[in-house]
């Protein structure tokens, strides 16, 4: 019985050395993985740097929303931790040669690519409601702007300064629907700061035309969402894409995990 149990481990010893073994097929399916997982770790720090920079730089940007959107760097930064995270998963999976991690690496991507598809058809159903929150939210912050108690000071003139706009629509919301005094907006829209210096708030002209010499004259909401909309098939189409590509990893995954199970059995 000894003698036996002896010969059957020595055998599977054997085996297992053949099994490390691998084909031309294996290994080139191994090196494709690996360029793309290293493509898919990449995107993934992407993400997350964008989070980061969403949350320090433009947060006075999700604060002129209506909507509650404050949570969304938070959730680029968590989705970009758990890709990268899926990444060093299929490389272990990769330089192992283990068909059970390959798998689970698959249908993580599998999750991803699912992940991503509904944000993309999110973007396109939400995008009118989003468009509008942040519409609201504008006018809303214009109205408050002057209340010490908000941050909507800071708000509002970070986003006109940094997008040369004024007003949600146009200049002329501060005063036909945020009750500023008639004519009167905030040094923030100022264009011309030789015109302007430093004052806190600028008389202008009704007339655009005369207006735009000293202030700017295009909303934020027009700036920000008109650029979105001209640009909106190649954005829903750059995210379709993206998911797309997570299609790729996932079919690599398998093929390998499959193609090594093969070259056990035959080896055996």
């Amino acid at each position: 019985m000894c003698f036996t149990k002896r010969t059957e481990t020595i055998s599977e010893i054997m085996v297992s050395n053949r099994n490390m073994k691998t084909t031309p097929a294996i290994t080139c399916l191994k090196m494709l993985l690996v360029i793309f997982t290293i493509i898919f770790c990449i995107v993934g720090i992407g993400i997350l740097a964008m989070g980061v920079y969403s949350k320090v730089q433009l947060s006075g940007y999700i604060l002129l929303s209506s909507q509650q959107y404050s949570m969304a760097p938070y959730v680029m930064i968590g989705f970009g931790a758990f890709i990268f995270l899926v990444g060093l998963i299929g490389c272990c999976a990769t330089a192992k040669s283990n068909t059970c991690l390959l798998r689970t690496y698959g249908i993580l991507l599998g999750v991803i690519f699912i992940a991503e598809l509904v944000g993309a058809i999110a973007v396109v159903v939400l995008r009118v409601k989003i468009s509008s929150g942040f519409q609201q939210g504008m006018l809303h912050a214009m109205t408050n702007y002057n209340i010490t108690t908000t941050d909507y000071k800071g708000a509002v003139d970070q986003a006109q300064t940094m997008l040369k706009c004024c007003g949600a629509t146009n200049y002329t919301d501060y005063w036909t629907q945020c009750g500023w005094d008639e004519y009167y907006v905030p040094g923030s829209c100022c264009s011309n700061k030789t015109a302007c210096g430093n004052a806190k708030t600028i008389a202008v002209s009704p007339l655009a035309d005369v207006a735009k010499s000293t202030v700017y004259v295009t909303g934020c909401h027009s700036l920000v969402f008109g650029l979105v909309d001209h640009n909106l098939g190649i954005i829903i189409g750059s995210m379709f894409g993206v998911a797309a590509f997570q299609l790729i990893g996932l079919i690599l995954s398998c093929c390998l995990a499959s193609s090594i199970n093969s070259n056990k059995y035959e080896l055996v």
